[in-house]
């Protein structure tokens, strides 16, 4: 196992010591595979009609720019623990995404955190034509994060 994708979607919950990036750091350890931190951003919608679209389009890049910073700082700490780790910040859909950079990147384990009810959960595993579970071809570890 040479490549694992960790998908990032909670930055209030994910830090080094999370149980998704410690499994990841295990995994990483055991089989001296390099780690890929995938955060998908949505992608922006139209400004509502009593919003300045400048304020608006700031705020996004600041957020943006505040969680590319997030995934830079995870992507160190895991360095740091002698792990070859890499960031990648991406617009776009989801599911989408995941399977598009997990083809590219020819990754050998796709690792996700899940509550058993968060949005995330519900997109990954809706309907197998919906859902990543039904789209990918790679394997998907789903770590339970606490509630």
């Amino acid at each position: 196992m040479k490549n694992i994708l960790v998908a990032i979607d909670n930055f209030e919950t994910t830090t080094i010591a999370s149980p998704i990036i410690a499994r990841t750091i295990e995994l990483a350890n055991a089989f001296s595979s390099k780690v890929w931190m995938l955060h998908v951003a949505p992608q922006s919608g139209q400004a509502p009609f009593n919003i300045d679209k400048t304020v608006l389009r700031s705020e996004v890049a600041h957020q943006l720019h505040d969680e590319h910073d997030f995934c830079l700082q995870l992507s160190k700490c895991l360095r740091d623990r002698n792990v070859e780790a890499s960031s990648l910040m991406i617009e776009g859909a989801t599911v989408k995404t995941i399977v598009h950079e997990s083809a590219r990147l020819d990754i050998d384990l796709i690792i996700l955190g899940c509550h058993r009810h968060s949005e995330l959960f519900g997109i990954l595993t809706k309907g197998t034509e919906e859902g990543l579970l039904g789209k990918c071809t790679r394997p998907v570890m789903f770590v339970p994060m606490p509630e």
